[in-house]
């Protein structure tokens, strides 16, 4: 440990104490004395960074005195107990280690009896203690300052001087080194009341930001677990509790608290006993609106400290925030104020997503319900176009059974939607889609049997609403049943394409075909057909838009059909 203790001298340099018996001269005048004080408080007071002061400290002193050695312990209210904190000329290693009860070793009786205590031959002294880590053995006298204040009286720390060489210090010695004594313990409380200023200036930064994640919290996501999980984890980062727990109020009173969420320590400390004075605890919160704060034993010997802060919005109480902490979290104003305004955010942030939830679980019963109308419907439908195509087979003319056939490819094309709204999404579905379940049905029931018809349809990139769904079905299945009746009424195959496309949310819609072609100039709305008459009066009064018929270059027939879409972008929840 002596070649240690070389080394760390090494590092630090010769001082004047090495080989010398006495000090004499040294401060021998008071002009001496009074330069050696400003050069300590200067050190003391150069930096606000205690681990920095306190070293700088230790070396200006060491210097100044002459010493080997110079060590600085602080004084721990919590646990009665001396920490060293900064040392020169012993194990740097040390710093934090060492830990000292009041009485113990020179330094500890130093402290305890608040005055100098010098000693010539320190292995020799009664309360002599040899510290192998710290490397204090090479060292023969010792000198030891309680640091403290006068007003109020409170002991600081204490500041030791050792020397190598035997030396005896005399009263002016040990008179100025309690003045300079005095003087680091004023600096060194400002330097620790700046560490806690700065300490609480972090922990005010940090809260805040704990209030502003929560309030994009309340913008960012509407999903119920995952707000109940943030809150809680924030409420414990704000409070340092042990754990958070979120419990949501019946408004029958006729249930105890309901526990939403829970975060931080377990079963051993949050019992089924603890949690039910808890509850109790959040039925006083939401009667009285107010902060309540109690003591609660865990087991013998172990309490925890709860505080229940009621989430309001509006004049009533949804539920409570309640945090479990091994202390009494205080009786700051600001930092109440804080909690409360979390606590605030929390139950807006919980409220809307518990009516988000509400109108979702409503949106998917009455989904529910409209899939099942629109199941009925088709039923119906399908009823009713058995009835009509019974009454076609029995006929007794042509006259009657076209128009019947007619109507029952119309009802089906309506049943069609309704069975595509009932399996899928009830508000919305594409033109491709529609137009592949039309021509199905069309090609069943308008389509002469020794007739082969071809379909390509390319419309699956265009949505439409439920409404415009239904009139499109009537309209694609008009102008197919027009081209089996009239495009190719003299020939025994074809093709009919049907494509859709949008742009600037104005809709396309055409169906072509190879067949005959309507005559040159034809205008559709000079034409007397009940199927056209249909067809013009459901795009122009329904969809709003316009309807064009004319005859294709390579032959056959183009219906276009353009309309401005309702369809929102996002029209549904999920």
């Amino acid at each position: 440990m002596a070649a240690s203790i070389d080394a760390y001298q090494r590092e630090i340099g010769p001082t004047a104490g090495q080989g010398t018996e006495s000090r004499d001269g040294v401060l021998s005048s008071p002009l001496e004395r009074l330069s050696a004080l400003h050069r300590i408080s200067q050190s003391a007071t150069a930096s606000l960074d205690l681990d920095s002061m306190l070293m700088t400290v230790a070396r200006v002193v060491r210097e100044t005195l002459g010493c080997d050695a110079c060590s600085v312990f602080l004084f721990d209210p919590s646990s009665d107990t001396l920490v060293l904190r900064a040392s020169i000329g012993l194990n740097p290693g040390a710093v934090g280690r060492i830990t000292l009860p009041l009485g113990a070793g020179i330094t500890g009786e130093a402290a305890l009896r608040r005055e100098v205590v010098p000693v010539v031959d320190a292995v020799s002294h009664p309360s002599y203690v040899d510290y192998p880590l710290l490397g204090n053995q090479p060292y023969r006298s010792h000198v030891s300052a309680p640091m403290a204040l006068r007003s109020p009286d409170r002991l600081i720390g204490v500041i030791n001087l050792m020397t190598i060489e035997q030396r005896t210090f005399d009263s002016e010695e040990v008179a100025f080194i309690e003045t300079a004594a005095g003087e680091i313990a004023v600096a060194i409380e400002n330097a620790l009341l700046y560490s806690e200023t700065d300490a609480e200036l972090h922990n005010r930064i940090s809260q805040l930001s704990t209030l502003r994640q929560m309030s994009r919290l309340i913008a960012s996501t509407l999903d119920l677990p995952q707000v109940l999980e943030l809150v809680s984890r924030q409420a414990a980062e704000l409070t340092r509790g042990l754990a958070v727990e979120i419990y949501k109020a019946h408004p029958d009173d006729e249930h105890p608290p309901e526990l939403l969420s829970h975060y931080g320590a377990g079963d051993d400390v949050l019992t089924d006993r603890v949690r039910h004075q808890v509850r109790g605890m959040v039925d006083e919160v939401v009667g009285a609106l107010g902060t309540v704060e109690r003591s609660i034993q865990v087991s013998p010997g172990q309490r925890v400290e709860v505080m229940a802060l009621p989430m309001l919005t509006g004049r009533r109480a949804v539920g409570a925030i309640c945090v479990y902490s091994e202390k009494h979290l205080g009786d700051d104003p600001e930092f109440h104020g804080m909690l409360h305004a979390f606590s605030d955010s929390a139950a807006i942030a919980i409220e809307n997503a518990e009516l988000y939830d509400e109108a979702r679980r409503g949106w998917q019963r009455t989904s529910a319900l409209l899939q099942e109308m629109h199941h009925r419907v088709r039923n119906n439908l399908q009823t009713v176009a058995a009835l009509l195509s019974m009454q076609a087979r029995h006929a007794s003319s042509s006259e009657a059974t076209v128009p019947l056939y007619e109507a029952v490819g119309r009802i089906r094309s309506i049943a069609a939607i309704h069975d595509v709204l009932s399996s899928g999404s009830i508000s919305e579905t594409t033109v491709g889609v529609i137009a592949k379940h039309v021509t199905d049905e069309a090609s069943i029931t308008t389509l002469p049997p020794d007739t082969r018809i071809s379909f390509d349809v390319d419309a699956d990139d265009v949505w439409v609403s439920s409404r415009e769904a239904t009139v499109l079905a009537l309209l694609i299945n008009e102008f197919v049943s027009n081209a089996f009746a009239h495009g190719f009424s003299d020939r025994s195959e074809g093709r009919i394409e049907i494509n859709a496309r949008v742009s600037d949310d104005v809709s396309v819609v055409e169906v072509k075909d190879d067949g005959a072609g309507v005559p040159d100039g034809f205008d559709p709305g000079e034409t007397s057909g009940l199927g056209l008459q249909i067809a013009r009066t459901l795009t122009e009064s329904d969809l709003d838009g316009s309807l064009s018929i004319t005859r294709r270059p390579e032959g056959g027939t183009a219906v276009r059909v353009t309309f401005r879409s309702r369809r929102l972008p996002e029209d549904t929840i999920t």
